[in-house]
């Protein structure tokens, strides 16, 4: 895992519409067992039905993978953060917002005061 939440986005669109395109062919496929095992009209309908949810799927599918090709791009577009100055080394700067989770952003307590870095000499 890393940081970047471009890249995990990236990847979470991709996971998704390869999930999507799976549920999708396994659909295309229940409906071609339905309408093989159920060859009146009522079986038609729900073949047809199902068949309705595969399309749908593969353009879910199709939109999913459009969005992580997307996050990718941005991804891939954003420039990287300057290095922290030495005196702030690993710890993130500006304002952390917790989440859903109910669990705190990090272990700080208390107010935080503003560092500037020293100015360079010479």
């Amino acid at each position: 895992m890393t940081d970047d939440p471009l890249q995990e986005a990236a990847r979470w669109g991709a996971r998704l519409a390869e999930v999507l395109c799976d549920v999708g062919r396994r659909a295309g496929e229940l409906a071609e067992l339905v309408a093989r095992d159920w060859p009146d009209p009522r079986g038609r309908e729900w073949a047809e039905r199902t068949s309705v949810l595969c399309s749908l799927l593969g353009r879910e599918a199709t939109t999913a993978a459009e969005l992580g090709e997307s996050y990718a791009r941005q991804a891939a577009d954003a420039p990287t953060p300057p290095l922290p100055a030495t005196g702030g080394a690993g710890r993130r700067t500006g304002m952390r917002l917790g989440g859903t989770d109910a669990q705190r952003t990090d272990d700080e307590r208390g107010m935080r005061i503003a560092e500037l870095d020293p100015p360079p000499s010479g």
